[in-house]
C-alpha cells in the first residue's frame, strides 16, 4: 500500500485546493488526503486567511453594500 500512498501524495500535490477539498470531501476515509489538505492550510500564512480588520474601513463597506442592494 506504500507505493500507493506515495503516488496519491504526489496527485495531491498535484491538485488545486478546490479539487484536493472535493476529493476530501468525497472519500472521507482517505487520512492521506485528509492530512495533504491539512498541510496545505497550515502552509498558507494566517494572515491571508484571517486577515486583519479595521472596523471603519468595515463599516463603511457594509454600509455600501447595503445601498447597492438596496438600489
Amino acid at each position: 500500500m506504500e507505493i500507493g500512498s506515495l503516488l496519491m501524495k504526489s496527485d495531491f500535490e498535484l491538485m488545486t485546493m478546490k479539487e484536493l477539498q472535493k476529493y476530501v470531501l468525497e472519500h472521507r476515509n482517505d487520512q492521506a488526503a485528509f492530512q495533504a489538505l491539512m498541510d496545505r492550510v497550515d502552509a498558507v500564512p494566517q494572515n491571508q486567511v484571517y486577515g486583519e480588520v479595521n472596523a471603519q474601513e468595515f463599516s463603511v463597506l457594509l454600509e455600501q453594500s447595503r445601498h447597492i442592494k438596496s438600489e
